[in-house]
């Protein structure tokens, strides 16, 4: 199992709004509402911020970003999980079915998220990006895909965005994603995966049985 981390093991939704309007105020751009946040985010990231009106010529990128971060990383340990993210990691582990992460987040800070929770020990591999753009995760989804030496049809991949779909999409693996997260059903709807409203509604959606569940437990140890 693979696991994105922002919206969907982690609910940073509202950070994340609280963030964007500390860079819209920094840069005069008028705030936004966590409905219109979910109806536009997409990646790259650059995109997002030039829907909502920023002129990427007179404003860096990198000055966006810097903005952002000084909000979102000093805050985002205080985030909960998702409901029923831990219920599922736990059931997880029980059933012999490793978990991993393939994040847009930047490494070390979503180490040092993963850490001050007491989460580490669940992921066998935490994978971020290098930087603190968050462009696209398909190189590390890549790597990451070597060390599980796995088919991907025995990979499934959790997450919250159309870019999440795409990225499984690519890289041959199962999706799932989940419609609580950062981006809303509308567009959601251009995503050909299943589809849920959170994570306590995966369990019937995973494609091996789960002990603790009602379900068999059949052969599952050797699974991502």
């Amino acid at each position: 199992m693979v696991w994105d981390w922002n919206g969907t093991l982690i609910d940073d939704v509202e950070l994340a709004v609280n963030g964007v309007n500390h860079v819209c105020a920094r840069f005069g751009v008028p705030a936004i509402t966590r409905e219109v946040y979910r109806s536009r985010f997409r990646f790259p990231i650059s995109e997002f911020y030039s829907s909502l009106g920023f002129d990427l010529v007179r404003i860096p990128f990198g000055d966006i970003i810097r903005e952002y971060l000084s909000i979102f990383d000093a805050q985002v340990r205080h985030c909960a999980l998702n409901e029923g993210a831990l219920e599922l990691l736990e059931c997880l582990r029980l059933n012999g079915i490793g978990s991993s992460i393939l994040s847009a987040s930047y490494q070390p800070t979503l180490i040092k998220t993963l850490e001050s929770k007491g989460l580490r020990e669940y992921f066998t591999h935490v994978c971020g990006l290098g930087d603190e753009r968050a462009t696209s995760k398909l190189e590390e989804g890549r790597l990451l895909h070597e060390k599980l030496g796995l088919p991907g049809d025995r990979i499934v991949y959790l997450g919250d965005t159309t870019h999440d779909a795409e990225i499984a999409a690519a890289l041959g693996w199962n999706s799932c994603i989940v419609s609580s997260g950062h981006q809303d059903d509308g567009r959601l709807s251009a995503c050909d995966a299943p589809r849920v409203s959170g994570i306590t509604a995966l369990f019937e959606h995973l494609p091996w049985p789960l002990a603790g569940t009602g379900q068999p437990r059949r052969g599952v140890h050797d699974s991502p």
